[in-house]
């Protein structure tokens, strides 16, 4: 067979090998070295990031536990229908975002560390929220939930504590809530005593209908809340009905705060079906149209909104 017949190999290019390719662009781009201990730094930083978030989630826990659970046990009866509505009011969203918003970033910054990459989102988003709540759970325990809130209330204007929350709804007089303490410079009797609330205004308080222990309290000269009614037929007057401590003083046990709530609901309870009550029918056909703010004999507290609500 004539051998101009037979196929002739294709001319294959000037090869060259991966080696001689990877020193060509490192010499194109002119690729500068770097240390390795760069990558340890960043490598750590990674991880330093993700404790942070971590600790501080932590912390954002320990808090939302400590007013979650205040407001579990707190007379919501006072202010609202159901514990729902009410918890919905006083949630504290900005610790919600704060905790949404750090274990994103300590997720991220997992992920970026030397093997983070291998693991599974999921899996690393669960580790970092399982581990914030731990440790919130134990910082609550321990009462850091409360140290935080309230340092944060007293050093950083833009944020409002727990117990700057709790003043704002307790100070209230046109719904029936005040907050503050008794004026013990002024002349008092068993009927009638001077009230200064938490923003400076002076009540005359009408305690006829308080319970022994509710006097008690009031007197004790501390900070105290006080569910009633603002009369309207006389400036400045007030009738009590109820009268609770002011719980957010100190990091409380829940077995104090479970105590506490029992005995607040028995004191308004007691304002039920009273004889005083079944009588309020008779005693305003005696007074003709007079109405029980100018009628201070008539027994008022069964039919202030809490008092109801305790016994729906």
């Amino acid at each position: 067979m004539n051998d101009n017949m037979k196929p002739q190999p294709e001319q294959q290019p000037n090869q060259t090998s991966i080696q001689d390719r990877v020193f060509s662009a490192i010499d194109e781009q002119k690729v500068q070295p770097t240390a390795c201990y760069v990558y340890w730094c960043q490598n750590s930083a990674m991880w330093l990031i993700w404790l942070a978030t971590v600790v501080l989630g932590a912390l954002a826990t320990a808090v939302l536990v400590f007013t979650s659970t205040y407001r579990y046990y707190d007379i919501y009866e006072a202010m609202h229908d159901n514990f729902v509505t009410f918890f919905l009011q006083a949630l504290p969203v900005l610790w919600v975002v704060a905790f949404i918003v750090l274990m994103a970033v300590a997720v991220r910054g997992l992920r970026a560390t030397r093997r983070g990459y291998r693991l599974s989102p999921v899996v690393v988003g669960g580790s970092s929220i399982g581990m914030s709540v731990v440790l919130g759970l134990i910082a609550s325990s321990l009462g850091f939930g409360f140290v935080v809130d309230k340092t944060l209330g007293e050093y950083a204007p833009m944020y409002h504590s727990q117990a700057e929350r709790e003043q704002a709804m307790w100070q209230q007089p046109a719904e029936g809530r005040l907050i503050g303490e008794i004026d013990t410079t002024t002349i008092t009797t068993d009927t009638y005593i001077t009230f200064v609330d938490s923003v400076g205004e002076t009540w005359v308080m009408n305690t006829a209908e308080l319970r022994p222990k509710d006097k008690q309290l009031l007197e004790s000269e501390q900070t105290v809340r006080v569910l009633g009614r603002e009369m309207v037929a006389q400036s400045d007057y007030f009738h009590a009905c109820g009268v609770f401590p002011w719980m957010l003083d100190k990091k409380r046990p829940m077995k104090e705060l479970s105590a506490g709530r029992k005995e607040n609901i028995d004191s308004m309870y007691s304002h039920m079906d009273t004889p005083g009550t079944r009588l309020q029918e008779f005693e305003g056909k005696a007074f003709d149209e007079a109405s029980a703010d100018n009628v201070p004999s008539m027994k008022i507290c069964a039919e202030i909104a809490a008092v109801r609500r305790v016994g729906e």
